[in-house]
């Protein structure tokens, strides 16, 4: 079924008309649509031309309704109402009905050409025994009634249209928040995916082969969102048993079928790092910066060697080398993780630095 705020107003009422006035003997309009463009109700296509001008002509009036001798609209023949004979008044069966238009607020125009005999609720008699006065209450009462329809028209098109605007907004921000989605996810991949290949780097050169890896295997590996220990000791058993089954060959791709997930392998339940040992590469992280910043306060180059005097209590240059070597996967993930966290010791620290250069982000900028 279709719903009335989907119509024009006048078209609307036209296909209701019959309801209203049983036994009606013809029924025209003329209206402007929402497109703009003049139409009548003798045919589908606009106005062109002089009938375009003639209807503009009729649809600029003041007045809401008038008794004509004459069904066409474009023929604006009639007696002077105020030289008005019997057969004038019994020739005047037509009547127009004019709607402020919503579009130019010009008139459009209803016409109803009643039959011999008139039926109307309880009215019920011939047209040519209607007084002037009776002709009157007539339209008075059918303005009324088609007023009320045409602004109940226009009220619940408004009310559709609000509501086609807010479901639009509401598909606009759920394709938004899809593609801001996809974007993480394909960030996170990315960084999934250089933590892989940073593990099966270390077995190429013990194997002396070249590995791999599948992007089948990444996204696979990017869903569970698991704890670095186990993708590493995961990366581990796949590259061994690709290893094991095709060990004749030189170049050697590791697929999802290499992959057996156990249930000790738990899931996390965010895309970063959450393991207490990754929490303290983490605070290490923390407390590079924090000295970093310090040396930036008194103007002191940040590098190795000042950084750990910096730092509480201070320690050797050796043992912040040693420290990133030793986490290097765990950071090269958080400098990826977190692309705005670090920023001094990413420049100042050549160890986090050859690690922060080697992540798909730098790469990308």
């Amino acid at each position: 079924m279709r719903l009335a705020g989907t119509y024009h107003p006048i078209p609307y009422l036209l296909e209701r008309l019959s309801h209203y006035l049983p036994g009606i003997v013809e029924k025209n309009a003329l209206w402007i649509d929402f497109d703009k463009q003049l139409y009548t109700s003798h045919d589908n296509s606009p106005l062109q031309n002089h009938l375009k001008v003639k209807a503009q002509s009729v649809r600029n009036t003041a007045i809401t309704h008038e008794w004509h001798n004459h069904s066409d609209l474009f023929t604006n023949v009639k007696s002077d109402k105020t030289q008005l004979s019997l057969e004038d008044e019994n020739a005047l069966h037509v009547l127009r009905i004019y709607f402020t238009s919503p579009i130019d607020q010009l008139k459009d125009v209803v016409s109803i050409t009643f039959s011999p005999n008139v039926f109307l609720k309880s009215l019920n008699m011939t047209f040519k025994g209607i007084s002037s006065q009776e002709k009157h209450i007539l339209s008075s009462m059918l303005c009324s009634i088609l007023q009320t329809e045409h602004d109940r028209v226009m009220k619940e098109r408004d009310l559709l249209l609000q509501i086609e605007r807010m479901n639009k907004q509401a598909t606009n921000q759920i394709k938004q928040l899809k593609d801001n989605l996809k974007s993480t996810e394909q960030l996170y991949s990315s960084a999934i995916k250089s933590i892989l290949e940073s593990f099966v780097s270390e077995y190429a050169v013990e194997l002396d082969k070249t590995f791999e890896v599948s992007q089948e295997l990444v996204y696979k590996l990017s869903k569970e969102r698991l704890a670095l220990t186990d993708l590493q000791e995961i990366m581990k058993d796949a590259i061994f048993l690709a290893y094991n089954l095709n060990f004749t060959e030189q170049n050697i791709r590791i697929t999802e079928d290499h992959v057996h997930l156990t249930s000790n392998q738990v899931k996390m339940s965010s895309p970063h790092i959450n393991t207490q040992e990754s929490d303290k590469v983490k605070f290490l992280l923390d407390r590079y910066e924090e000295a970093a910043l310090k040396l930036i306060s008194n103007h002191i180059v940040v590098n190795n060697k000042n950084l750990a005097s910096a730092l509480t209590p201070p320690i050797t240059p050796p043992a912040i080398s040693d420290a990133v070597k030793k986490n290097k996967n765990k950071i090269r993930y958080l400098l990826q993780q977190y692309p705005d966290n670090w920023t001094n010791i990413r420049e100042g620290i050549r160890a986090i630095a050859k690690l922060d250069e080697a992540s798909p982000n730098s790469l990308a900028m």
